[in-house]
């Protein structure tokens, strides 16, 4: 078949096509004839020149060069149309070699010249070209701008905008363009308001703007440039608004926003990138409805063919794997995209991992990572990543750790990735080990793996290893951090040392108006702290600190619910009062773990029937909490020997209320026993009822830890080698005491 059957009817003159046929066979004698037949006529070079720029445009490049070494004579413009056709197929140093053999160069020349060399780069030659031209345009001035800005030189670029004789709009916005895409909004705006105030902003300008400002994640200044612009929206200026929202997680808003597209009075049409935000935006928020709809219409409308990138059908991998509709995103795969990426693979396997498919996910990792078909390496490490934490969160340590060995390359979110993974299923040890390892390896700690193991330092109270990571801190990571510092506050809180809590606390903050380098502190780090003094018995001081919060950050529940526990320890009833009454006053909800404390300071002051009638109003369902402090409280005055009738009836209502929602609870049975101390039968009768239900109280146990090893205790366990010793060991401690009583 010949070439020339590709062109489509309108492309090409119909009196050229025969030309046009010799040359696409080959034929150059008979395409030398026709010239030549043609010759004689006027205007023979325009007419042979015009058809060279059809064929080239229409795809001919081959033809349209040969036509050119046909032409018994040639023009300056036909020069010019060569040159033209080279750029317009990308073949810039063909372009450039016969800008080099031209007998005579005009503007028009030159500025074809001076886009070649931008497009390779080369942008100190394509100076000397526009300083050697004898004449400039205004499209040459533009073009030399384009050259400046995409090789970054952006100061250069507004010199020469500057020194502009006469611009256009397309002045101004390549300029615009450049700042936008490099993140400089504030010139961009500076540009931006110039063109607006001298009538040269158009649509273009106000889109730039519009996407530049969502892409550096000022979304809501993005939002009301859309809403003012001026000029009328163009499926453009929508697709950049809605794509803004999407990219940045207001998945509702961009939602909102194509529907409101849709109902434009202008008609306008989605395109395919509005479409891919779309099924971003359905994707974060779950609609799997609308994503349908969405898919098609993509159908329906041919917006997606596979393409070379194939966005959309990526994109609709993507959503279809979020939702789980796993042999929908296979499908999707398998259609024929002719390229795959990073969100393909990634997004299928994290699809598979969400429902629970672990197999499934682990057959597909195996398939690309024997076959990578081209993925670079950095591609790999996120797929090998997503596997490693998957085995982790299912438990399965051994074989995450296989595949961690097995990874042929690694970065600092693998190894975070193994860290937090030990840390979750309870294996601190090995953690530390892999974090000697990553620092061995040269990867230097990433602060969420040290915030989670500072975490898990907290849970387990091995004081000694948070101080080491703190030390590590100090040496590598000499900027501030608010989420590492609140993980220092909270551990060394949870292990006791409070003078180093409070150290690190007040160190955290230095005043923002004197200068100090520093984090500011957040709702966390004030929690963390209030929270561990209060858990301390440091009453007055986690109170103080309540204060203190008030005027510099908003207290939530859980402040308010370690301002309790404050008020519990020292019995002040009345402070508890009043941090009621200011979460009332501020609208933060009074949960029942909020009136478990109030119950069970309460029933410390004795005050059963008040914390009994406070346990029944304070909620709208049973709370196994709140009758649980009840009974708690109750079974603690019983058992010290105090309470009467009273306290006994108050806690056998509160053991119905709570058997009612936990039959198997331990605690309650406990507490009960506890209730019943003074009367041997109530009380043996519910130790049966324990033992015919099958509950058993879990031992207390306390940990110590020496020179690396923790040893456990439990109450009443002698399995210890040491277990001779350390009974001795305590009896003498406690005949010390005693005597020093006595004395």
């Amino acid at each position: 078949m010949s070439s020339c059957r590709r062109f489509l009817p309108s492309a090409v003159h119909p009196r050229d096509l025969p030309l046009l046929q010799c040359l696409s066979l080959g034929d150059l004698g008979a395409a030398r004839r026709f010239l030549d037949d043609s010759s004689h006529h006027p205007g023979a070079v325009v007419r042979w020149t015009a058809a060279l720029s059809q064929f080239a445009h229409a795809g001919f490049l081959r033809e349209a060069v040969a036509l050119f070494d046909l032409m018994p004579s040639r023009n300056l413009v036909t020069w010019n149309a060569l040159l033209s056709a080279y750029l317009h197929a990308g073949r810039t140093s063909d372009a450039l070699d016969i800008f080099s053999r031209m007998p005579d160069h005009n503007v028009v020349s030159y500025t074809s010249a001076l886009c070649a060399l931008a497009r390779a780069g080369r942008i100190d030659e394509a100076r000397v070209v526009f300083n050697s031209m004898p004449e400039r345009n205004v499209v040459s001035y533009n073009a030399m701008l384009a050259a400046l800005v995409r090789s970054g030189d952006l100061s250069g670029a507004r010199r020469m905008f500057d020194e502009m004789p006469e611009r256009t709009a397309a002045s101004g916005n390549v300029l615009l363009a450049g700042y936008a895409e490099r993140g400089r909004m504030a010139e961009a705006r500076c540009l931006f308001d110039e063109m607006v105030r001298s009538d040269s902003a158009n649509v273009v300008s106000w889109t730039t703007m519009i996407a530049g400002y969502a892409r550096a994640g000022d979304v809501w200044e993005a939002y009301y440039l859309f809403r003012t612009m001026i000029p009328s929206r163009n499926v453009v200026s929508w697709t950049a608004m809605i794509g803004g929202l999407a990219w940045n997680g207001f998945y509702d808003d961009a939602v909102s926003l194509f529907l409101e597209m849709k109902r434009a009075e202008n008609d306008v049409k989605p395109n395919g990138e509005t479409l891919l935000s779309l099924l971003y935006a359905c994707a974060g928020l779950g609609f799997a409805g609308m994503g349908k709809q969405a898919h098609a219409y993509v159908l329906v409308h041919g917006l997606d063919s596979g393409g070379e990138d194939g966005r959309l059908t990526k994109g609709l991998i993507h959503m279809y794997s979020r939702f789980g509709y796993m042999d929908w995103a296979r499908r999707m795969l398998d259609s024929g995209l002719s390229t795959s990426d990073a969100i393909c693979w990634n997004s299928m396997i994290e699809g598979y991992i969400r429902i629970g498919r672990l197999g499934e996910a682990r057959r597909l990792f195996d398939e690309i990572t024997v076959d990578p078909q081209g993925l670079s390496w950095i591609t790999m490490i996120v797929t090998w990543t997503t596997m490693i934490t998957a085995y982790f969160d299912a438990g399965d340590v051994a074989e995450a750790r296989r595949l961690f060995e097995r990874m042929p390359e690694r970065d600092a979110t693998a190894w975070t990735a193994v860290i937090s993974g030990l840390v979750r299923n309870e294996r601190v040890a090995d953690a530390f080990t892999v974090l000697a390892e990553s620092r061995a390896a040269g990867f230097a700690p990433v602060g969420h793996s040290i915030a989670t193991l500072l975490g898990a330092v907290g849970s387990v109270t091995r004081l000694e290893l948070g101080e080491q990571l703190h030390g590590l801190l100090v040496k590598t990571r000499p900027a501030a951090d608010t989420v590492l510092g609140n993980a220092l506050v909270s551990m060394y809180s949870k292990s006791g040392d409070m003078e180093n809590a409070l150290k690190v606390f007040h160190e955290e903050a230095p005043s923002l108006a004197a200068g100090g380098g520093g984090t500011r502190r957040d709702v966390v780090t004030w929690n963390a702290m209030v929270v561990g003094l209060a858990h301390h018995g440091r009453a007055e001081e986690a109170l103080r600190l309540f204060e203190a919060m008030r005027r510099e950050a908003e207290p939530n529940g859980v402040t308010c619910l370690g301002a309790l526990a404050a008020c519990d320890h020292a019995g002040m009833l009345d402070r508890a009062e009043e941090v009621i009454r200011f979460m009332a006053e501020r609208q933060i909800p009074i949960g029942p773990e909020h009136v478990a404390c109030v119950v069970d300071m309460l029933g410390r002051a004795g005050r059963f029937v008040s914390a009994e009638r406070l346990a029944k109003a304070a909620t709208d369902e049973p709370e196994l909490a709140v009758w649980g402090a009840l009974l708690g409280t109750c079974g603690m005055a019983r058992g010290g020997g105090g309470g009467g009738d009273e306290v006994k009836a108050v806690g056998e209502r509160a053991a119905r209320r709570v058997f009612g929602l936990d039959p198997s609870n331990a605690a309650a049975h406990v507490a009960l026993c506890h209730v019943y101390a003074w009367n041997g039968v109530e009380e043996g009768t519910v130790r049966r009822n324990m033992e015919r239900k099958g509950v058993r109280k879990r031992p207390g146990c306390s940990w110590v830890a020496l020179r690396g090893t923790v040893d456990v205790f439990f109450c009443g366990d002698r399995s210890h080698p040491w277990t001779d010793e350390i009974y001795l060991m305590l009896h003498q401690i406690t005949c010390a005491i005693r005597n020093t009583a006595d004395e």
